[in-house]
């Protein structure tokens, strides 16, 4: 038995470094949810043209009784941005006015607030390293 631990050591040795990336932690509180109806989703992205309207790197959906509103995603080193809404209705959608004006509350990494248009990735940009991050983001 001893012979094959020593075994497998050595060939792991040999095998050189993982090529797994070390993760580290993104933790996101959501703060200024008003009700306790529906649901909190969160979608968290990594680089895209299209921000906000991208595929999620990883998602989340809390629901609005509970309190603290937070998660924490095991993720890679990068940059991210994060979009959070307050599903009120729990469909599963954002409900939006004329010409695509959110009726739920909203908010977006860095706390960015978009004035006449979406906001693009780099608005809403944050770094993680590899000690990990810890945001707040506010929904209005």
């Amino acid at each position: 038995m001893l012979y094959l631990t020593l075994l497998w050591a050595v060939a792991h040795f040999l095998a050189g470094p993982s090529d797994d990336p070390q993760k580290a932690a993104l933790t996101i509180t959501i703060q200024n949810v008003q009700s306790k109806t529906g649901t909190v989703r969160i979608a968290l992205m990594k680089g895209c043209k299209k921000f906000p309207d991208c595929n999620p790197e990883n998602t989340a959906i809390i629901d609005a009784k509970s309190s603290p509103f937070q998660k924490a995603f095991s993720v890679e080193p990068g940059d991210y941005a994060v979009a959070v809404y307050h599903d009120k209705n729990a469909n599963g959608e954002l409900d939006k006015r004329i010409f695509g004006i959110p009726k739920e509350p909203y908010g977006f990494s860095n706390n960015f607030r978009p004035r006449m248009s979406a906001p693009t990735f780099g608005d809403c940009k944050i770094t993680v390293g590899s000690g990990g991050k810890t945001i707040q983001i506010r929904i209005e």
